[in-house]
């Protein structure tokens, strides 16, 4: 394949409608539920709110648009530190947040 065909190709590629469906699929949050023994709600809201803290950051979505974004990976482990495990009835996010 020579260059102004691979340029061309790269072009039409690049025009299709990938972007939006891309952002969709970005907006998306992550909800796990979790349990541990003996834990009110009050105590699991402490918990799940310092976890989401410690591990979200502000993006620029455009130049008018900044969200926070929770790490998936980084939530998990902080709440498996804490002593939580997958599944049960208290209900966390990771991912984008709306606030």
């Amino acid at each position: 394949m020579d260059l102004p065909s691979l340029r061309q190709g790269c072009r039409a590629a690049m025009s299709r409608p990938v972007l939006p469906i891309a952002l969709a699929l970005l907006f998306t949050a992550c909800a796990t539920t979790w349990s541990r023994p003996a834990t009110t709600a009050v105590e699991f809201e402490r918990d799940n709110q310092a976890c989401q803290h410690m591990n979200s950051r502000m993006v620029s979505i455009s130049p008018t648009l900044v969200q926070t974004y929770v790490s998936p990976i980084g939530y998990k482990r902080c709440m498996e530190a804490e002593g939580y495990g997958p599944g049960g009835a208290r209900e966390g996010h990771a991912g984008w947040r709306h606030e």
